[in-house]
């Protein structure tokens, strides 16, 4: 790090400037930036920096909060800072779930399956639910597929809506898939398919600043989203918008590595479903709930 500072001309992130930018992050995305993740945010702050023409993170702290101009950039801040690693087919259990076990029970009762993948990234998340769910869904059942698909990061969204991928977020995706949903463009790099892209609608949205983007959404992805929220903002999060955003017979998806134990008070898990999948309290049949 110290080297590719001194080559840029820009000092080192202190401490202390770390606190004031971890306070700025979790004042406009509720984002709980750990205090190991000082060089985390020296690397992606560096290149806002550079394209500034400043020479100190303290500077560029100052221009965020103090300067007129500051405002149009707190979106790239914003995005520099957002976490965006994933890949198809990621957390796929949740899907199969879903297979095998509430679309026999769903599918009679309704003629369109609306879904909101909440924290989407580039995208891989939305098109792998819409891909899967296409092979899933039985010939007979008539009805319409739709997929809302939101992220705080502006320009991951607009790399989803692109839909370009390379092999690291591929390298799950069956051989029969790649070939029959994406468009090869050389180098190792694919396109999803027109197809598939169809009824998938991307959004720039704060998830706890701003109207859920829709209601009734029978699914909601949010997965390894509220590791980074406190248990005050994951409770905000949860009871106060996805259970207004919820079909009373919808279903919430978690990471696999995450939990509501003890913090909401709406939603109540399913046990014995292999995968972290929550409903809400009065919708949750007693025999499969607990915890």
């Amino acid at each position: 790090m110290t080297n590719l500072n001194l080559l840029s001309g820009i000092q080192p992130l202190s401490p202390e400037t770390f606190d004031l930018f971890r306070n700025l992050i979790m004042e406009k995305t509720s984002i709980n930036m750990r205090e190991g993740k000082l060089i985390l945010v020296s690397n992606r702050l560096r290149k806002r920096l550079l394209a500034l023409n400043l020479t100190s993170y303290e500077e560029y702290y100052r221009f965020l909060t103090e300067c007129p101009e500051g405002e149009s950039e707190l979106q790239r801040f914003i995005d520099a800072v957002s976490t965006n690693e994933t890949y198809f087919y990621r957390e796929f259990n949740h899907l199969l779930v879903i297979r095998d076990q509430i679309l026999h029970q769903l599918l009679p009762r309704t003629d369109s399956l609306r879904i909101w993948s909440a924290g989407c990234s580039t995208g891989e998340e939305p098109y792998t639910i819409k891909i899967a769910l296409e092979q899933f869904l039985p010939s007979s059942w008539k009805g319409r597929l739709e997929i809302t698909a939101t992220d705080i990061n502006q320009e991951v969204v607009q790399r989803a809506q692109e839909g370009i991928y390379r092999e690291r977020s591929l390298r799950l995706v069956p051989p029969a898939v790649l070939a029959g949903c994406f468009r090869a463009l050389g180098d190792g790099a694919h396109q999803v398919g027109d197809a598939v892209k169809e009824g998938i609608r991307f959004r720039v949205h704060n998830l706890l600043a701003e109207d859920p983007p829709g209601r009734d959404f029978h699914f909601i992805f949010c997965r390894n989203v509220m590791i980074y929220f406190n248990k005050n903002t994951q409770k905000r999060l949860v009871d106060g918008c996805f259970a207004r955003a919820l079909h009373p017979e919808g279903y919430l998806f978690i990471g696999h590595s995450e939990s509501l134990s003890g913090t909401s008070e709406r939603f109540l898990f399913l046990r014995g479903w292999k995968a972290p999948v929550y409903r809400l309290a009065e919708a949750a049949e007693p025999r499969r709930v607990g915890r």
